[in-house]
């Protein structure tokens, strides 16, 4: 090893150097002094010690997005094993109403409604009329609620009575676990980036794994929202085409326009025949001259 390598520079002591140059030693030549040894021995367990640490520390942050990861992955193995979302679709609607709820105390206070209509219209999707948006947001509260879980359901039982029941279990699980699976890609990358920058609070004489727990925690909380969000405005968005129906008009169509080729091509005439052509002469003196 050099005393110029890293490991020497950083970890070893400065005055090996020193002390080598005064023995007069050439550039070239190799050491094998139990000084150095000794040096050499006190930085790999310097470097070693440095190692651990790190690795201790990621460990830490790494437990942090663990638990997280849990969370999700027993949601996800929730759906697919359950024969039914109803009592997680009525979850995640009750929670959206009573927010929509909240929301429109602090909305009316402050005389902005239109930006609370601007809000909660994407997420009533097609369930709600754009006309009707006005008149329930003037109900009571109680009201309020009431009347958009009936709109919300309503517009559910409407595609369940389109595509069958288990049809649309599979179409809402399927949404869920996609909704499910974006998101949770993006709170990784989130959560990546801010594992990289958190060690700057170290400058602020903040700790940066308690940093990085609080805002992981914030960032954990605003997901679990999000897929809820995403989720039911996605079904309340989702339209059911009748494929069964366009696809015997497209087959129809098809078969007439067969049909009406075929009446274009004309049969194989026999010379003393009126001409197909509606000339009145025989096909011989017509079309079929030579």
């Amino acid at each position: 090893i050099s005393l110029e390598d890293d490991l020497m520079r950083i970890f070893g002591s400065e005055s090996i150097d020193t002390i080598m140059k005064k023995f007069g030693l050439k550039e070239d030549e190799s050491i094998d002094h139990p000084w150095i040894n000794k040096a050499l021995e006190r930085a790999q367990k310097r470097v070693e010690g440095r190692n651990y640490d790190i690795r201790k520390t990621l460990l830490k942050f790494d437990n942090v997005m663990n638990d997280q990861r849990k969370v999700i992955f027993e949601q996800r193995k929730k759906i697919l094993e359950s024969e039914n979302v109803n009592e997680i679709i009525e979850t995640f609607t009750q929670d959206i109403i009573k927010n929509f709820s909240n929301d429109k105390i602090i909305y009316q206070r402050e005389n902005q409604i239109d930006a609370f209509k601007a809000k909660i219209k994407p997420i009533f999707g097609r369930s709600i009329k754009d006309d009707q948006i006005a008149k329930i947001i003037d109900l009571k509260e109680n009201e309020f609620e009431k009347t958009i879980n009936e709109k919300f359901s309503e517009f559910r039982k409407k595609r369940i009575k389109e595509i069958t029941e288990s049809t649309n279990i599979k179409l809402e699980k399927r949404v869920f676990l996609q909704t499910v699976d974006f998101l949770w890609r993006s709170h990784i990358q989130y959560l990546e980036h801010l594992r990289q920058v958190v060690g700057l609070r170290g400058y602020a004489q903040k700790d940066p794994l308690e940093e990085f727990k609080r805002e992981a925690f914030k960032l954990f909380e605003g997901l679990l929202n999000k897929i809820k969000i995403d989720f039911i405005t996605f079904l309340n968005n989702l339209e059911v085409v009748k494929e069964t129906l366009e696809k015997e008009e497209v087959q129809e169509n098809k078969s007439t326009k067969i049909e009406n080729q075929k009446n274009l091509i004309p049969r194989k005439m026999r010379r003393n025949e009126p001409c197909f052509c509606g000339s009145g002469k025989k096909y011989k003196h017509c079309c079929g001259s030579l």
